[in-house]
């Protein structure tokens, strides 16, 4: 599995199409509760995170009890940990577990590449 991070607009999709070779994605919303890893590339994961906070759920639970399903995908995930702490409690959860779930993703990834600026950083 390769993960791809970045801040909003910073060109992940496109690093993915152009660079990875992804041609399908599922693009996931806050009223997801299930991904389709079969489409080979993943964005969006950080709305997946958002639903399942406002749910009351584990975003890393659900991609552990299907581990196997996401190995071969590209996973695209946005990183807003910078910056200002959000005010309301749901929104710091919110970010607070979308870095968790990147630190799992990353974790477990066999390639993570950052973008800024639309220029890759391979971290690992």
């Amino acid at each position: 599995m390769i993960f791809v991070f970045g801040g909003a607009y910073q060109g992940m999709r496109e690093y993915a199409r152009d660079a990875l070779g992804a041609k399908d994605f599922c693009e996931l919303t806050s009223d997801a509760r299930e991904i389709d890893f079969s489409r080979g590339a993943v964005c969006g994961l950080e709305q997946f995170v958002l639903g399942c906070v406002q749910r009351g759920e584990s975003a890393i639970d659900y991609l552990e009890a299907h581990r196997d399903a996401w190995k071969g995908c590209i996973l695209i995930g946005m990183d807003f940990s910078c910056g200002l702490v959000p005010m309301d409690a749901q929104e710091r959860l919110w970010r607070e577990e979308n870095g968790r779930l990147n630190n799992y993703i990353a974790s477990h990834a066999e390639r993570v590449v950052r973008l800024f600026c639309g220029l890759p950083q391979q971290i690992k």
